[in-house]
């Protein structure tokens, strides 16, 4: 993620989700969080992994469930894709 900094990431997970690693996957946005603030973003803005905030650039979606995308994803990517690109 640090390495495409500052261009926008969503990072869709599902609580159960053994092999997305959800608490891995925002532990990761966290660490990349420094250079997205490096190239003058406000990079991941959430502090919790529940937190929806589709307007920043590290974005992180999570939702019950298992892996695989569902249609509850649609409107969390939709979102996104409209604060950034719209």
């Amino acid at each position: 993620m640090a390495l495409i900094a500052p261009r926008p990431v969503l990072l869709g997970n599902a609580r159960r989700d053994v092999w997305s690693d959800p608490n891995g996957a925002f532990r990761a946005a966290i660490g990349a969080d420094s250079v997205y603030e490096l190239y003058g973003d406000e990079g991941l803005e959430q502090t919790r992994l529940d937190q929806w905030m589709p307007e920043a650039s590290l974005a992180f979606w999570i939702r019950p469930g298992t892996h695989g995308v569902v249609k509850e994803d649609w409107p969390a990517f939709l979102e996104f894709l409209d604060a950034h690109f719209r």
